[in-house]
C-alpha cells in the first residue's frame, strides 16, 4: 500500500498541531504552578512582615511608655513622699525631683532626691508658682545655681501641684542638668500620672486632712500634757522623715517621788515638779517640745537632734539641779531614757524605746541614763540639799 506525499504532509501537519497544543498546555500548567508558588510565597512573606512589624511596634511602645504605677506601691509605702520623688524622676528621665508643701502652720515641708542641700534651699526659696489654670509650668534657670562638685548646674524644671488646693500649697517638680532640654507633653503626662497616684497617700501621710494638733497644757507645770504627746510625736516623725533630719526623745522621771510626797506633802512635791519644769524649759532649744506625762515623768521631743544631743540636755539639767537646789533640804535625782528615730519606728514604738531605756535606768540606779541601743551612760547621781547648798553623790 503506497502513501502519497499529500497524506504524509497532512499527517505531519496534524502531528505538529497536536505537539503545539500539548506544548501550550504544558506551558500554561507550568506558568500556573509558578504563579501559585509565587502567590504562596508572597502571602507567607506578607504574614512574616506583618508579624515582624507588630513585634517591632510593641517593642518600641514598651520602650517609650513609662511603667505603670501600681497604687499599692504608694498606698502601702511607709514613706510615700520619697517614693513619689523617685517615680517622678524615673518617669521623666530627670536628674532630680523636689516636693514642697506648706501646711496649716505655714512652715514649708521640703523633700528632694538628686539635689544638694544648697540647690534644695535655693529652689525652695522660690516658693510656689502661680499656675493661673495651667496644667504644669516649665521653669528655666540661668545656670547660676550652686552645683555639687563634678555636676552641671540645674538648667530647668517642670512643676505642677502635688496636692489639692484645698489641702495645702504644694508642688512636685522634676529638674534637669542637661543644657537645652525642654520637657515634653509626654513628660507632663508622666508627671501628672505620678501625682494622681501619689496625692492621696501623701496627703494622708502628712496628716493635712486632719485637724491641727491643739496642744493641751498641764495646769501644774504649764508644759504640754499627756494628751498632746502622741499627736505631736506622730507629726514630728513625718516631718523628720520628709526633711531627712534626726529626731530624738528624752524621757525623764524623778527618782523616789513617792518618798518625796511622803516627806513634803502634796504641795511640796508639786513645787518640786513645777521647778523641774522651769529648769527643763530653760535648757531646751526653741524647736523642742516639753511634756509632763504624769506624776514625775517628763518628756522632751527634739527635732533635728540625735541621741547624743538628748543626752547632753539631760546632763545640763542634772548639772543645773546640782548647782541650784530644786527644793530646800531634799535630795533630788533624775533617771532617763533616750531613743533616736529609726526607719522601723512609728510613734508608739519610738516612745516605747525611750520608755524602755528609762525603766532600765531606774533599775540600774538613781541618776542614770540609758540610750535606746542599750548602751548605759552612768553618772554619779546629782542630788541637791537646798538648805545647805551641799551636793550629795551616790555611784
Amino acid at each position: 500500500m503506497s502513501v502519497t506525499t499529500t497524506e504524509l504532509a497532512i499527517a505531519a501537519a496534524a502531528l505538529a498541531g497536536v505537539s503545539l497544543v500539548l506544548f501550550v498546555l504544558a506551558l500554561r500548567r507550568l506558568l500556573s504552578r509558578q504563579a501559585e508558588v509565587t502567590v504562596t510565597m508572597l502571602r507567607r512573606y506578607d504574614e512574616r512582615l506583618a508579624t515582624f512589624a507588630q513585634t517591632l511596634n510593641d517593642a518600641i511602645a514598651g520602650f517609650q511608655a513609662p511603667p505603670a504605677l501600681a497604687s499599692p506601691s504608694l498606698e502601702d509605702d511607709p514613706e510615700p513622699m520619697l517614693r513619689t520623688l523617685e517615680l517622678a524622676r524615673e518617669r521623666t528621665q530627670a536628674d532630680g525631683a523636689i516636693a514642697l508643701v506648706t501646711g496649716g502652720t505655714g512652715t514649708p515641708i521640703v523633700a528632694t532626691v538628686g539635689l544638694s542641700e544648697s540647690e534644695t534651699n535655693h529652689i525652695a526659696r522660690m516658693g510656689f508658682p502661680d499656675y493661673r489654670g495651667a496644667r504644669a509650668i516649665e521653669v528655666a534657670f540661668a545656670g547660676d545655681l550652686p552645683a555639687p562638685d563634678g555636676e552641671q548646674p540645674v538648667r530647668g524644671g517642670l512643676v505642677l501641684p502635688l496636692l489639692e488646693e484645698s489641702d495645702a500649697q504644694s508642688l512636685l517638680g522634676v529638674l534637669t542638668r542637661e543644657k537645652g532640654r525642654h520637657f515634653s507633653e509626654e513628660d507632663v503626662d508622666a508627671l501628672d500620672g505620678v501625682v494622681r497616684v501619689a496625692r492621696s497617700p501623701v496627703a494622708r501621710a502628712l496628716n493635712l486632712r486632719e485637724p491641727d494638733v491643739v496642744p493641751e497644757i498641764d495646769l501644774l507645770t504649764n508644759l504640754l500634757d499627756k494628751q498632746s504627746f502622741a499627736a505631736v510625736v506622730e507629726r514630728e516623725i513625718v516631718r523628720a522623715r520628709l526633711a531627712g533630719h534626726p529626731l530624738s526623745l528624752l524621757m525623764v522621771d524623778v527618782d523616789r517621788l513617792t518618798s518625796l510626797n511622803a516627806r513634803l506633802g502634796l504641795d511640796g512635791a508639786d513645787a518640786v515638779l513645777h521647778e523641774l519644769a522651769k529648769r527643763l524649759q530653760g535648757a531646751i532649744h526653741h524647736l523642742d517640745y516639753t511634756f509632763r506625762l504624769g506624776g514625775g515623768r517628763f518628756a522632751v521631743l527634739r527635732p533635728g537632734s540625735e541621741s547624743g544631743q538628748a543626752r547632753e540636755l539631760y546632763e545640763t539639767v542634772c548639772a543645773d539641779i546640782a548647782a541650784t537646789p530644786l527644793v530646800a533640804g531634799e535630795v533630788v535625782s533624775l533617771s532617763a531614757g533616750v531613743a533616736e528615730l529609726v526607719t522601723r519606728d512609728d510613734a508608739g514604738s519610738f516612745a516605747a524605746r525611750a520608755e524602755a531605756g528609762l525603766q532600765q535606768a531606774k533599775l540600774n540606779g538613781r541618776g542614770t541614763l540609758v540610750l535606746e541601743s542599750g548602751q548605759e551612760v552612768t553618772r554619779e547621781a546629782l542630788v541637791l540639799r537646798a538648805a545647805s547648798g551641799e551636793t550629795g553623790r551616790r555611784s
